[in-house]
């Protein structure tokens, strides 16, 4: 008994791996360009709006991202790093930047409702010389 027991559990737990995204959340991808070019790498953030929903995070690598999302309104930071060339005294290592506008990230004012689907396309087109409003 205690054998057939602990074989349902383990077929329990790995359809539970491979079993896609529930009617809870869906794939969105996308591609991410900057100045009319994709966006070389970075990160994506889909933050529930209404703090009812965990937060999604998925890596850019050449314009291109795919996460899977919480359904509901979303708010979307866009974040890139680059080398700064400066050394970063305390660690021995080199320097990062932010080189996105805030308006893309910390200040984002880009959202979503991101809606029960197989697969969403979210495509966003950024700019460097982009400001926050009322800063000048």
């Amino acid at each position: 008994m205690k054998l057939i027991f602990c074989f349902v559990l383990l077929a329990l737990s790995i359809e539970g791996c491979f079993h896609g995204t529930d009617s809870n959340e869906s794939e969105v991808s996308g591609f991410i360009k900057l100045d009319g070019k994709p966006l070389p790498e970075g990160t994506i953030t889909f933050i529930s709006a209404d703090n009812t929903t965990h937060s999604a995070q998925g890596k850019i690598q050449d314009g291109e991202y795919v996460v899977t999302v919480p359904v509901g309104e979303k708010r979307v930071e866009i974040h890139a790093s680059r080398w700064t060339g400066k050394p970063y005294e305390k660690y021995d290592i080199m320097e990062t930047e932010q080189y996105l506008p805030a308006i893309y990230n910390e200040q984002s004012q880009l959202t979503t409702d991101v809606k029960p689907a197989e697969d969403v396309q979210l495509n966003f087109e950024l700019d460097s010389s982009a400001q926050s409003p009322g800063s000048d």
